[in-house]
């Protein structure tokens, strides 16, 4: 059986915030006063998300022998 570890990846989308800044309209002058707070949609608003990665053992199959 392979192992499998939970790794924590900050979210790539938010960059951790939880939230992202959407552009509405002219944004040349102020950005802040034509885009929108949008909640981040790839991590749920967390910031953060947990991956599950195999640590790239080798998996002999399943074993059925008692040893």
């Amino acid at each position: 059986m392979a192992n499998l570890k939970k790794v924590k990846l900050i979210c790539n989308i938010c960059q951790g915030n939880g939230y992202i800044r959407i552009a509405t309209g002219d944004t040349s002058k102020d950005f802040r006063d034509n885009s929108e707070v949008h909640q981040c949609w790839d991590c749920d608003s967390e910031g953060e998300f947990y991956e599950t990665v195999d640590d790239n053992l080798i998996d002999d199959g399943p074993s059925d022998k008692l040893h």
